[in-house]
């Protein structure tokens, strides 16, 4: 017995967040990773370079842990663990991660969670009501 109501169960797919967590986890960790590299081959990328590396991250969680008929709520989930995971490491790595940094961080990671896995429920609806019945475009 998990200790969780049946709705709940119903609701959410750990597994499916687990994994969406673990995928943005591994690309804030190779973004990071790869910072030092990036600044000697293009070092006007260095200011955008951790942003994007978070967008893609979270963009990434969010993918794989919904599904365009599961539930969209799996996304944001998936993008804030991300970002939970990755959290430790940054403070060992700098010594310090200030509170509002956190903070917008994980709000971004809600966003950007919550953006992909609405964007793959509409799509779900879009395709659901094309002609043939497939959910493809007999183009």
């Amino acid at each position: 017995m998990s200790g969780l109501s049946d709705q709940a169960q119903s609701f959410f797919d750990a597994g499916r967040v687990v994994g969406g967590a673990f995928r943005g986890f591994w690309v804030l960790l190779l973004g990071g990773l790869l910072e030092p590299v990036v600044g000697e081959v293009a070092p006007a990328l260095i200011p955008f370079w951790l942003p994007l590396v978070a967008l893609t991250a979270f963009a990434a969680a969010s993918i794989a842990a919904t599904t365009p008929t599961g539930r969209w709520q799996q996304g944001p989930a998936a993008a804030v663990a991300s970002y939970m995971l990755i959290v430790p490491l940054v403070r060992v790595s700098t010594g310090a991660l200030p509170l509002l940094l956190t903070f917008s961080t994980t709000a971004v990671a809600v966003l950007v969670g919550t953006t992909v896995g609405l964007m793959r429920r509409h799509r779900a609806w879009q395709q659901r009501d094309l002609p043939n019945g497939t959910g493809e475009a007999d183009y």
